[in-house]
């Protein structure tokens, strides 16, 4: 066999399913945001609690961020095109690290509030109505984040995992506006709104660190885990009484829900063209089946 023979994935594409398990979830989210931003803006004008209006800034950010998602998984479903012959999976991470960018900022703006509040003290109103509405926006915000990561992790969807993030953050912060309110409420320590809204902000730019991250991470191209080259070498190992003598130049990435595998592999020189051709399918169609949402292609080398 004088010439490489190269096996490559079919088109990168989501199952109905998938899309409506993600175009789904991610109206939930935006319906779920909006709820709790009504919720919180009347809590806040009762209470004139400056936790809470952090609370509130914090799912503004999420229906924003959520909307951003609804578009941004739409866009990374379409298929390959000419001119995207991957697909269009890493809007999903341009949405996250544009999210993380708007997060930083209203983190930033909270902090800055809080701490006037601290030098100039206000005081708060209708404390119990604001532990109550406060206790009912965690309940909701709890079981978003148990939806959006059942999908987010069914589906390998980065933009729900970072909205479950946001809701992650948004069941700390209300619980942190409730128990300032609390405090309030049985002590007259007025000065437990404030703090808990600067531990709030600071949780918001500690999460908006990491999104940013892994969207960074996927953009440029990082490779994937360990794992996943230790799993591509267990399955070639599996074929070298068919001739398989090993593989090198593995290359891996992420973008959007699917996984991208590039390698050569190493067959025995004798093997005729169809049997190389042969081997080289059942071990691309071996890795796919075995690595979730891998896309894999591969250049047959003889050895």
């Amino acid at each position: 066999m004088q010439a490489n023979a190269t096996q490559q994935h079919g088109p990168v594409s989501h199952t109905p399913e998938e899309l409506r398990l993600k175009n789904s979830a991610a109206r939930l989210s935006v319906i779920a945001a909006a709820f709790l931003i009504v919720l919180k803006t009347a809590t806040g004008l009762y209470t004139g609690s400056i936790s809470v209006w952090a609370s509130l800034l914090d799912s503004a950010m999420d229906i924003f961020a959520s909307t951003i998602n609804f578009f941004a998984v739409r866009a990374a479903s379409r298929p390959p095109d000419d001119d995207h012959h991957y697909g269009h999976g890493k809007a999903e991470s341009l949405a996250g690290l544009f999210q993380s960018l708007v997060i930083t900022l209203s983190g930033c703006f909270l902090i800055y509030e809080a701490a006037k509040r601290l030098l100039s003290p206000r005081p708060t109103g209708h404390e119990w109505l604001g532990v109550a509405t406060m206790f009912v926006a965690a309940s909701i915000s709890i079981m978003l984040v148990r939806k959006l990561r059942s999908v987010a992790r069914s589906t390998d969807s980065p933009a729900l995992s970072a909205d479950a993030v946001h809701y992650a953050s948004d069941v700390y912060t209300n619980a942190a506006a409730l128990a300032a309110l609390l405090v309030v409420a049985l002590t007259g320590w007025h000065a437990a709104d404030p703090l808990a809204s600067i531990a709030i902000s600071a949780y918001i730019l500690w999460s908006a660190v990491g999104v940013a991250r892994d969207s960074i991470d996927v953009l440029m191209d990082r490779r994937l885990p360990p794992e996943v080259d230790k799993g591509v070498a267990e399955i070639v190992g599996r074929f070298r009484a068919e001739g398989v003598l090993g593989f090198h130049d593995l290359r891996t990435r992420r973008s959007g829900s699917f996984k991208f595998i590039d390698l050569h592999l190493e067959v025995e020189r004798d093997l005729s063209l169809v049997e190389a051709h042969d081997v080289t399918v059942r071990v691309l169609r071996s890795i796919e089946a075995e690595i979730p949402r891998s896309k894999v292609q591969i250049h047959t080398d003889p050895s």
